[in-house]
């Protein structure tokens, strides 16, 4: 594509309705079955509604690329909590979770994952988030894994570790932020990176 790309924070149900819609479309071309898509989307429930946040990247009107940002004062509420409490990491309040980041198949290696990442992680740090949760999928590949790991996010559960609708096996990864001011920088208990294929 060579049209210059838009990169906007939408909350209109008909956007929201398209990006549910660009998950599917998108996330079929990846090998997974169409059956997880029965209505041509992925609605996840009350999506719509604060705490969600949504980011959706235009080439024209067409949206190409989109991702979502929550954030939650107990880690219960998070989308993913109830794993990550099973996990032997520090997860201090507030808690942001950035998730369903999809780019078309048309749209991809352009670097609009890394545009989304930022937009949210910047949401996030604006809205005084600690803690930054993150799920990785090898159905989106080593590069945005790495990808995340650029960014300051550790692994902090083994490869793989559950099973998460619609991608499947994933593996938890955080992002810690000290507050404004504190020199110390929070640990996350994570296992190291090395032996990944």
């Amino acid at each position: 594509m060579s049209e210059a790309f838009r990169i906007v924070e939408v909350s209109d149900l008909e956007t929201i309705a398209a990006i549910q819609r660009l998950r599917a479309e998108s996330w079929a071309t990846t090998g997974l079955s169409a059956s997880l898509f029965p209505n041509g989307q992925w609605r996840d429930p009350s999506e719509e509604r604060p705490p969600f946040r949504h980011w959706a990247v235009f080439a024209g009107e067409r949206i190409v690329a989109a991702g979502r940002l929550s954030i939650h004062a107990k880690l219960s509420e998070a989308p993913g909590g109830h794993l990550f409490a099973q996990l032997p990491c520090e997860i201090i309040p507030p808690i942001a979770s950035i998730n369903r980041l999809v780019v078309h198949p048309d749209a991809r290696r352009q670097g609009l994952s890394r545009k989304l990442d930022e937009a949210r992680l910047a949401a996030a740090r604006a809205a005084g988030a600690r803690t930054v949760l993150a799920y990785w999928s090898r159905i989106t590949g080593m590069a945005r894994y790495r990808s995340l790991e650029s960014l300051g996010f550790v692994r902090v559960s083994e490869f793989d570790f559950f099973n998460e609708p619609p991608t499947g096996l994933v593996t938890a990864m955080i992002l810690a932020w000290s507050p404004a001011g504190d020199q110390r920088h929070p640990s996350a208990s994570a296992t190291d990176s090395a032996g990944l294929q």
